[in-house]
Formats: structure tokens, C-alpha cells, sequence
């Protein structure tokens, strides 16, 4: 079974540039720590990463990857969640799982990754798409940000999205053997 990563880059005005400094990233977050985090995992998984656009709108990006993927396909939405919706120790979210019964994933992964069960935000990102209009096995991975999802003043560490990547390298794997 296939696994691949979908992340959208949606940047709207006002918002001109975000910017590195002192090993943290800073500005508009959201969107981007999905970016960043899905390419560090390509470069050590070689799992495709589709780069999706229109998230904001009707979803038009992540619905025609969906329609070019195998119905086999296991798809992990990488965004960012809010730390207050979401354990305190926890590296990550996992949520909105379509499909991922038989994996077990909370046993496995339940001391690092923040579980939510049910549907989060269930129509508000990309998982609706490739789960429920198409029935592709999904899931969300949730990175953790400080602020509210579209602050132009948000701020995450290196480090985070480092233990992020870390973590989700482990999910690829992990669903690449047990399928």
C-alpha cells in the first residue's frame, strides 16, 4: 500500500514574507510547518508529497490528487493544530482517520502523538476530501503551533518541527509495514 503526504501552501495578503531566526520559524505558520515537515519526511521516506492549493476555498487541490490516486492509498494530511487543542507533552496530533481501523495507530503511537477521536473540524481541511468524498484511507497529522491558525505572528522552533518530522517518518513506516 501506496502512502502518500498532502499539505497545502495557501498564503494570502497582507502577508509578504515569514522569516528564520534564531533556529525558529516566524509569520504565518500554518500551511507552511505541513510544507517544511512533508519535505523532510520525503528526503528520509521517499513518500510522495502532493503540494495542494485551495484549502481556504472548495478543497480543489487535495480533490484532483484524489482523483489521480489508487483507492489503496493511504493519505496523511500534514497541517498544524493549535497547542490548546491538544496534550501539553504530545509531539503531535493525529485525528480525522478514515479507514485506519485495523492499524491500531493509538496503541502504537498513543504515548507520543495526541489522540482526538471522531472528527475534528470535520469539514474544514483536507481530510474530508480524500476520506469521505473519496473513501482513500486518511488521516491527520496535526503539528503544534502557539497561536491562532492564521496569525501573521506566530512562531515555531526548529526543534518542533524536527520532533514532528521524526515522528511522522515513524507513521510512514509504520503503515508501509502493517499493510
Amino acid at each position: 500500500m501506496n502512502v502518500v503526504l498532502s499539505t497545502h501552501f495557501d498564503l494570502a495578503r497582507p502577508v509578504m514574507f515569514m522569516e528564520l531566526q534564531n533556529q525558529m520559524l516566524c509569520g504565518l505558520i500554518d500551511n507552511f510547518a505541513g510544507v517544511f515537515v512533508s519535505y523532510e519526511v520525503h528526503k528520509r521516506t521517499d513518500a510522495p508529497v502532493y503540494l495542494t492549493n485551495f484549502e481556504e476555498l472548495e478543497f480543489d487541490g487535495a480533490d484532483t490528487v484524489a482523483q489521480k490516486l489508487e483507492k489503496d492509498t493511504i493519505v496523511i494530511v500534514v497541517d498544524t493544530i493549535t497547542r490548546s487543542d491538544m496534550s501539553a507533552q504530545s509531539i503531535a496530533t493525529l485525528t480525522n482517520q478514515y479507514g485506519l481501523e485495523r492499524f491500531k495507530l493509538k496503541e502504537s503511537f498513543g504515548e507520543k502523538l495526541h489522540f482526538i477521536d471522531g472528527l475534528f473540524e470535520e469539514k474544514e481541511d483536507e481530510t474530508w476530501i480524500y476520506g469521505h468524498k473519496y473513501h482513500l484511507p486518511t488521516c491527520y497529522f496535526g503539528i503544534p503551533i502557539q497561536n491562532n491558525y492564521h496569525d501573521t505572528d506566530n512562531i515555531i522552533s526548529l526543534q518542533s518541527l524536527s520532533v514532528a518530522t521524526e515522528e511522522l517518518v515513524h507513521l510512514v513506516e509504520y503503515l508501509r509495514n502493517n499493510s
